[in-house]
């Protein structure tokens, strides 16, 4: 490029230079910042997405066990007395429902079917299912003779999954009358021993393997009146009126 200039002496030519650009290195140095900052960026957002599906997770799992409880309160909640042949002893009777340190197998009715003839058997317990554990359900509909159902066959429902173990504890008052009171168990026991009289409440105690937490439940629980007609008293949790 040339500049005309007008001294004293006259008219002279001068020649500038070219304007400086960026050099290699400040080229490097300006790539590396951006390459950094993109980093910082990237991961932000990774961190965002995982920590939106950890509470996408969280939410789904409080789904998962409201659905479950809400569940069981109405099942447990309404529980069949009447009295059922125990195989292999010939004239004794027990109510149709069963509870040990790990399960619980009784007679209710489907929340969805209230006092239509919709009674059926019903067994919670932790099973293997798709590689863990998880809280399941099986029912299958009473017959004629209330005999118990083949489990293993009966219809199946996964309530909680992911969990890593159950217990349950029963607790419960001798009706009045109750011919064996000096043998009732008291205070919260490991399942439930009497085989004639239904506990007033079942506590079951799970741990959830996904937030190494344990989530513990108490149920109320009731006789199903309406559905037995072997029932001619009002009776809560053992207690008759």
């Amino acid at each position: 490029m040339t500049r005309w200039q007008v001294t004293g002496g006259g008219v002279s030519r001068q020649r500038l230079g070219r304007g400086r650009g960026f050099t290699l290195l400040e080229l490097l140095v300006v790539m590396t910042l951006l390459s950094l900052l993109m980093t910082g960026l990237i991961s932000a957002m990774r961190t965002m997405a995982q920590t939106e599906t950890r509470i996408d997770q969280r939410f789904e799992r409080l789904d998962q066990l409201r659905t479950a409880h809400a569940f069981l309160s109405q099942t447990l909640g309404r529980l069949s007395t009447v009295q059922v042949d125990v195989p292999g002893v010939p004239g004794k009777t027990a109510v149709p429902f069963v509870a040990t340190a790990d399960s619980v197998t009784w007679v209710g009715i489907l929340p969805a079917r209230p006092n239509v003839g919709g009674r059926h058997y019903f067994r919670l317990a932790i099973e293997h299912v798709d590689a863990s554990d998880a809280l399941v359900l099986r029912l299958a509909p009473c017959n004629a003779d209330m005999t118990p159902p083949n489990w293993s066959t009966a219809e199946q429902h996964v309530l909680v999954s992911r969990v890593s173990g159950l217990s349950i504890q029963a607790q419960g008052y001798p009706p009045q009358g109750y011919d064996q009171v000096n043998t009732w168990p008291h205070g919260w026991q490991a399942g439930w021993p009497v085989t004639d009289v239904l506990p007033e409440r079942l506590r079951l105690s799970l741990q959830d393997s996904t937030q190494s937490m344990e989530q513990e439940w108490v149920f109320a629980m009731h006789a199903l009146l309406h559905s037995d007609d072997s029932i001619s008293i009002v009776s809560f949790g053992g207690h008759t009126k």
